[in-house]
């Protein structure tokens, strides 16, 4: 939901109200998981390189003003390096949408929540172990259903609207240090927020291009102001402030996470930055955590270096690199700025099932000349591996005629392999040729296609008389 809020937030953002978004913090738009967990600094999702404003997405099914709160220092709601204007935009995501809907954006600044905060709700506080988080909820009213406001009663903070032929007095807000609603007479979307203890922003738009002097913010001294003017930096142009740039990077009692972002910002035009971060990626006294955040920096380089120095994380070059690093650089190297599908290929035939399964599930769906031949390639050959991961990549691409040629020269096992792949091909791609295949073939394709037409083998009845005659003991 997170993602998917963050995506519809940024493009609002630049469609409706002029912003360039970026994302501040990496990865705000990428569901991924990776189980090294990085340690970024506490940072909103996103930024506007022209204005400098900052704003944090919060994607839910239920559109709510939430978020997370703490008593541990550092991690209150309030901290994250949200100034007072910054914007916090919470969206309502459907996500049995199909495409999956986000909606009813609501933008409020740090301000508007800090003066009704005492209107807030505490929810439930978890152990200390888990940082001693709590849910903080600012009251809303978003009603389901279509409207217009009859009138607003202040005084008693209570508003009426239309509710179909009928109307509804919401009489909720009496318990809200203040009352913020809609004016009378105005109509409202269903899930539109009419009612609630802060004051939506009103003020949204871009500042426009040069009204953030972020050159000034790389001298700064707060992390929290330097690590947007570093990030932004790449977008901006570093010619001008390269100096102060290498500066931060080559200071080493600058956080690694600063230094690091240095470089990924003047690597794009300085290719001794894209070897430092193949240094913080491999180098022996590297932590997992900045291993991984230097691959990462290395995907969004637009270079034939960071392509070179993302190949050598993966194939492992140098000290001894962590299989969930080298999975990355091959992820980096399917998805990143700059791609590299013959590279990929060597990859996907890893003796890691983390590596080679992470580099075949980005190669491109329309596989270069290069990489098709060499699958092809495979299964000629006698190893089941190879054979196997070819029929696989080449059969989710419905490559059905070149299975069937491979066919004639394989050996029995690779034969079968070839079958069981075009088992999983759509039926459609491989009626166009199942009359080349012979009798043998035919019929093992056929008995796959039975699974196709035994209800109990259906995504919603598989294995449930497994699961059933577990339940039948009774003593």
């Amino acid at each position: 939901m997170g993602v998917y809020a963050a995506d519809a937030v940024a493009r609002d953002l630049e469609r409706r109200y002029g912003h360039r978004v970026i994302e501040l913090e990496r990865y705000a738009k990428a569901n991924k998981v990776w189980q090294t967990k990085v340690k970024r600094m506490r940072l909103p999702d996103l930024l506007c390189v022209d204005c400098g404003r900052r704003f944090e997405s919060k994607g839910k099914t239920k559109l709510e003003a939430k978020l997370s709160d703490s008593t541990v220092p550092g991690r209150t709601w309030r901290d994250g390096g949200m100034r007072p204007d910054d914007l916090f935009v919470f969206a309502r995501v459907d996500m049995k949408a199909d495409p999956v809907r986000v909606s009813n954006l609501v933008y409020v600044t740090r301000r508007s929540l800090e003066d009704a905060v005492s209107s807030s709700r505490e929810g439930k506080r978890k152990a200390v172990s888990e940082g001693a988080e709590m849910d903080r909820v600012w009251p809303m009213w978003a009603p389901d259903y279509a409207g217009e406001v009859v009138a607003v009663d202040e005084e008693r903070k209570k508003i009426r609207v239309t509710k179909g032929a009928g109307t509804y007095l919401y009489p909720n807000g009496s318990r809200w240090g203040a009352f913020h609603t809609l004016p009378a007479g105005t109509a409202f979307e269903a899930g539109q927020p009419v009612a609630s203890c802060f004051r939506v922003a009103e003020s949204v738009g871009c500042a426009g291009e040069g009204s953030w002097d972020w050159r000034a913010d790389l001298l700064s001294g707060d992390e929290d102001v330097r690590f947007p003017a570093v990030k932004a930096a790449r977008f901006l142009g570093t010619r001008t402030v390269e100096d102060v740039l290498l500066g931060i990077a080559q200071d080493e009692g600058n956080d690694w996470r600063l230094r690091l972002e240095a470089h990924a910002s003047l690597a794009a035009t300085r290719p001794a930055s894209v070897a430092a971060l193949l240094s913080f990626a491999s180098g022996a006294a590297s932590a997992p955590e900045v291993r991984m955040e230097a691959v990462f920096s290395l995907s969004e380089i637009d270079s034939q270096e960071a392509v070179e120095a993302l190949s050598a994380v993966a194939l492992g070059v140098g000290a001894a690199t962590a299989d969930e690093v080298r999975a990355a650089a091959a992820w980096g190297l399917g998805t990143g700025a700059r791609t590299a599908p013959g590279r990929l290929l060597r990859l996907v035939d890893d003796p890691s099932v983390l590596v080679s399964t992470h580099a075949a599930a980005v190669l491109p769906a329309r596989l270069p000349e290069e990489c098709l031949g060499e699958l092809l390639d495979w299964l000629r050959g006698d190893d089941p591996r190879r054979a196997a991961t070819a029929a696989h990549l080449l059969a989710e691409r419905d490559l059905v005629t070149e299975l069937v040629d491979a066919l004639a020269g394989a050996s029995e096992k690779v034969r079968g392999l070839i079958v069981l792949a075009l088992g999983d091909a759509s039926r459609e791609a491989v009626l166009g040729v199942v009359a080349r295949l012979d009798a043998e073939s035919r019929a093992g394709l056929a008995a796959l296609w039975a699974k196709d037409d035994d209800w109990l083998r259906q995504p919603e009845t598989d294995g449930v008389l497994d699961a059933l005659r577990l339940q039948t003991l009774r003593f």
